[in-house]
């Protein structure tokens, strides 16, 4: 056990270490990309999907981990996907107010900006609210398939099962996508932030590194929000106030990645001399919180979050993460242009 603990963290710390040196976990970058004024973040977010897309690929037919695509999250109202889309506008909206997400959190904590702090907070009661009452939406009844259709059969999950495509040439056309929007948003597209940072592909392939090191390391892809509900497992259980009888208590590797993030961002910045980035967009404390609250409930909704459905999901051509994704979005893009009018 202590081994797995070992290389859990370590790939957090890795994870970590390459948010902070591709500068994505910045608010400032964060906010500018869903006020569509940088694509900074973009670049990079296609970089370590297409990458890490390649990466999970070879794992799988290697036998090196399982690499399984995200299912569904169905709350048994709208539709099979109603769980993702839910949840990723709610996730949007708090990285809009926060300028974070469940793991560039950590990183900003790490790193020194001070936003970051009541963001982890929120995030914490977060994960202790969706422990406490979010088995009242998941754990909804489950209409049956003979009757409505709606449960994913494992051949359904991805998008080249639907297309009838091989892996390898969805992975392919996946590649030739990203490679086309990195490009043209390279030539098109603002990034006056993103410009003084390090070059958005390399970023991306920092990330792509990682997610390469969490599948050798952990047979697992990389993924955060997990940590905050599983933090919040402990806490209702030690207040009793855990829905749940199992007495056998959940693992703690989520929060060991989590840690490890912690750890291997403030050991490189110190290491590098890295000073606290000063940021162009003041977030009060209670916006941050709410937003925070908002992150981990949306992030737990959807059943992952930026990174579980962004990069890894994404990578697994999960269809249920890239309704999560483009919910996000649009969820993000949504309230950041709300907030412009009401400056």
């Amino acid at each position: 056990m202590a081994t797995n603990f070992i290389s859990t963290g370590l790939s957090g710390a890795l994870f970590g270490s390459a948010l902070l040196l591709s500068g994505v976990y910045s608010p400032t970058i964060i906010l500018a990309q869903l006020e569509l004024s940088d694509f900074y973040m973009l670049k990079v977010f296609l970089t370590a999907s297409g990458s890490s897309a390649i990466l999970m690929e070879i794992c799988k037919r290697a036998n090196i981990a399982p690499c399984k695509p995200r299912e569904a999250s169905n709350l048994n109202l709208l539709n099979r996907y109603d769980g993702n889309i839910i949840g990723g506008l709610i996730l949007g909206c708090g990285m809009a107010l926060t300028g974070a997400c469940p793991g560039t959190v950590l990183v900003q904590v790490a790193s020194g900006i001070s936003s970051g702090v009541p963001v982890l907070a929120g995030g914490i009661l977060g994960g202790i609210l969706w422990s406490r009452f979010g088995y009242c939406v998941k754990c909804a009844p489950t209409t049956p398939a003979s009757e409505k259709g709606s449960t994913l059969s494992k051949n359904e999950l991805t998008l080249y099962d639907s297309t009838k495509m091989s892996s390898a040439q969805a992975v392919l056309l996946f590649e030739i996508v990203c490679l086309s929007v990195i490009i043209a948003a390279s030539y098109l597209l603002p990034d006056p932030y993103g410009s003084k940072l390090l070059n958005p592909v390399l970023g991306g392939l920092l990330i792509g590194g990682a997610q390469a090191a969490s599948l050798i390391l952990t047979r697992g892809p990389i993924g955060v929000s997990t940590a905050y509900e599983r933090l919040g497992d402990y806490i209702c259980r030690f207040a009793g106030l855990s829905p749940c009888y199992d007495s056998t208590w959940p693992s703690p590797s989520p929060l060991v990645f989590a840690l490890g993030m912690i750890v291997g961002t403030w050991s490189l910045s110190h290491a590098l001399g890295m000073t606290p980035v000063m940021e162009s967009t003041q977030i009060s404390v209670a916006r941050a919180a709410a937003g925070g609250v908002a992150l981990i409930i949306g992030a737990r909704t959807a059943g992952g979050c930026t990174s579980g459905h962004g990069i890894s999901g994404m990578a697994a051509l999960s269809k249920a993460s890239f309704a999560t994704v483009g919910a996000m979005f649009a969820g993000g893009m949504g309230l950041s242009g709300l907030l412009r009018l009401f400056k």
